[in-house]
């Protein structure tokens, strides 16, 4: 048993996303970085998703990309990914058309690379979403089946979350 305390964080101002500069501070440049030999597809993708505009702007609309009806993203914890998991080419092999299916770990990953692509600093959160109510009780019931990946963007001096992944056929 525990106790969680949390508040919303505000979303962040799009008119400070960055210094006056447009430079990062140096302990969030890392999460900027890509390998090498990151896929050219998923660079011009994540361009062409993103768009101009402030980082804020460009950093929503990876999100909506995720959520459009026809971009054919489906949320799907039987997809078969043993093979694709594990591939050097992970990312690109899943926001290929036709192969967009998947759970949080996809949708998050893949966000937050796109993200990089474009220049925002990005990193992958997990954790728990708040289970399910107990309404005898009035305790919320947290198991492995509540855990949770989603990607962070860092705006306007902080790291604000963002939910690619669509919801559950279940929910």
């Amino acid at each position: 048993e525990y106790r969680v305390r949390s508040s919303l964080p505000r979303p962040p101002d799009p008119i400070t996303d960055r210094s006056d500069d447009g430079s990062l501070p140096p302990d969030i440049e890392q999460y900027t970085a890509l390998p090498a030999d990151f896929p050219q597809s998923v660079k011009t993708l994540a361009a062409d998703v993103a768009g101009a505009g402030t980082p804020t702007e460009r950093a929503q609309a990876l999100e909506e990309f995720f959520h459009a009806p026809d971009a054919g993203f489906t949320y799907d914890l039987d997809v078969d990914l043993s093979a694709r998991a594990q591939s050097q080419n992970a990312i690109r092999d899943f926001l290929a058309p036709g192969n967009r299916r998947g759970f949080c770990v996809q949708f998050a990953g893949s966000y937050a690379a796109m993200a990089r692509a474009v220049g925002l600093p990005a990193r992958v959160a997990v954790g728990y979403t708040p289970g399910t109510l107990d309404q005898t009780t009035g305790m919320y019931q947290v198991t492995n089946w509540d855990a949770h990946a989603w990607p962070e963007v860092y705006l306007a001096g902080r790291w604000v979350r963002f939910e690619p992944t669509p919801a559950s056929p279940d929910q």
